[in-house]
């Protein structure tokens, strides 16, 4: 069976790219409620071709404190144009935009010297093998919060984990739910996360990007498959895991009075194959070029 569900990947992909005619557009969003903070609400967007891949994030900040600190709610992104060999980085709200071309990054030794503002907050859902890596810049310490494994204070005293027997549907995806409640001293973590197998969409995504920051000899790295099983394994446990990529999660952590504290949600909204538009890889024409971002 899965070598059935392998060769049907295969093929996927290659109809997916057949004549660069269609592309893949992926949506994302997290909503983040931490102390001091408050609530933060992102969307991300990709869209994946034949050479070409954008990213673009939207984030919407309810303090209004933190909101004026960051200038405001922020639109940016990337674009990678492996025809043309350059790397965009821009902010949609400045209307500005910052280019270096590939052969410049391989000469600094595959790292981009623009910066643009990819690594804000982070995002879930990494690839469904558990030591792939896979982003474009630093992405892989980028989970949106803390680790809470690595918190010198912390003493984990145990965890309950169980996985459903039946499917959820999950911005289109047949997904199984996975829930984890890890003890400490600090108080409990719930992380619920689900998981699907149908993958190929994602991996075609993951795969152009992949090309294109290695053909400038950058490094790409992935968030975690799953919050819960770093954590576990981390902290020495033997546990349960099924195969698939997260679609979505939810996590929680409560304080010793059983308080709220740090509240995070992400999830894929949708993941489609549409016909191929130039313009989904393209900056308005008034945009204004600069030498780099603020």
């Amino acid at each position: 069976m899965k070598n059935k569900q392998f060769i049907f990947g295969l093929l996927l992909n290659g109809l997916i790219a057949q004549s660069g005619s269609n592309q893949i557009v992926v949506e994302e969003t997290m909503f983040m409620d931490a102390p001091y903070v408050g609530e933060i609400t992102t969307t991300n967007i990709k869209y994946a071709a034949d050479g070409l891949y954008r990213e673009e994030t939207q984030m919407e900040v309810g303090s209004f404190f933190i909101r004026m600190a960051m200038g405001g709610n922020q639109k940016y992104g990337s674009i990678l144009d492996g025809k043309k060999e350059l790397r965009t980085v821009y902010n949609l709200k400045e209307e500005e935009y910052a280019q270096e071309n590939f052969e410049g990054i391989r000469n600094n030794d595959g790292a981009p010297t623009l910066k643009g503002m990819e690594n804000s907050f982070g995002r879930g859902g990494g690839n469904s093998n558990q030591n792939n890596n896979d982003s474009e810049e630093d992405e892989s310490d980028d989970n949106g919060g803390e680790d809470e494994s690595n918190d010198n204070n912390e003493v984990n005293s145990g965890f309950e984990r169980t996985i459903s027997d039946n499917f959820e549907e999950i911005g289109g995806f047949k997904a199984t739910k996975v829930t984890t409640k890890m003890m400490g001293n600090q108080g409990p973590v719930f992380i619920e996360e689900w998981f699907t197998t149908d993958t190929t969409l994602f991996k075609y995504v993951s795969d152009i990007k992949t090309e294109l920051v290695v053909s400038y000899g950058g490094e790409n790295q992935q968030s975690p498959r799953s919050f819960s099983e770093m954590m576990l394994t981390n902290q020495g446990h033997e546990f349960e895991s099924i195969d698939g990529r997260m679609v979505k999660y939810k996590m929680e952590r409560k304080d010793e009075d059983d308080d709220d504290g740090f509240k995070m949600l992400w999830q894929i909204k949708s993941a489609k194959k549409m016909p191929f538009n130039r313009s989904d890889f393209e900056l308005p024409k008034d945009h204004k070029k600069v030498d780099k971002l603020d």
